[in-house]
């Protein structure tokens, strides 16, 4: 039993005041970070494949995500929120012949996504068959972050999302059914240029 790895990468970056995706953090292109982690797992087998939902025209972002093998989910409508990106890029995999057990969820302004938190989810779902599993960063007071795996059982709980509502607000309607794993370190995400500083301060 092996996920599908799926990065939502079609954001506009508003708050950021550009295409936050291509910001070069450590010398290299924000989006490019989860992608390797990415291309990392698949390349170990902890995936058994990935995909990413980029935003129709975004070319830049499309060839760093082909030139790592992913398959790209192009997003006609990213004024639509995360919520569509979503439904999107699960929809892709329930199309897929055959569909993948689960969907591991990236989210593409979170570069400091380690594989071996990643390792861990996948880990947990594995032994315990549980429909969702999110990991609790030992460097973090937020709630509990990505990446986070859906059972294929669970995708239903992203088709009455909307807008910018993220598997959080989906989550927190269904607390039975999510398993924490506790992980070390942090996962921040970037919203705008004062964030960038922060990714430091947690990935030394």
């Amino acid at each position: 039993m092996q996920p599908h790895a799926l990065l939502l990468a079609a954001g506009s970056g508003s708050r950021f005041g550009s295409n936050k995706l291509l910001t070069l953090w450590r010398g290299r292109p924000l989006v490019s970070h989860p992608i390797a982690a990415i291309a990392a797992l698949r390349d170990q087998g902890v995936v058994a494949g990935a995909s990413a939902v980029v935003r129709a025209g975004d070319q830049p972002v499309m060839d760093l995500i082909r030139q790592a093998g992913l398959r790209v989910v192009v997003n006609a409508r990213p004024d639509l929120g995360l919520a569509h990106s979503l439904q999107l890029g699960l929809g892709s995999l329930a199309a897929l012949t055959p569909p993948p057990d689960g969907a591991l969820i990236f989210l593409a302004d979170q570069p400091c996504a380690p594989c071996e938190a990643a390792e861990e989810v996948v880990r947990a779902w594995q032994l315990g068959g549980s429909a969702v599993v999110r990991p609790r960063y030992s460097g973090s007071s937020d709630e509990p972050g990505h990446p986070v795996l859906l059972d294929r059982d669970a995708w239903g709980l992203a088709e009455r999302l909307t807008g910018d509502q993220g598997l959080g607000k989906a989550l927190s309607n269904a607390p039975e059914l999510v398993v924490h794993v506790d992980v070390d370190g942090a996962n921040p995400d970037v919203d705008t240029p004062a964030d960038l500083p922060r990714l430091d301060q947690s990935h030394r």
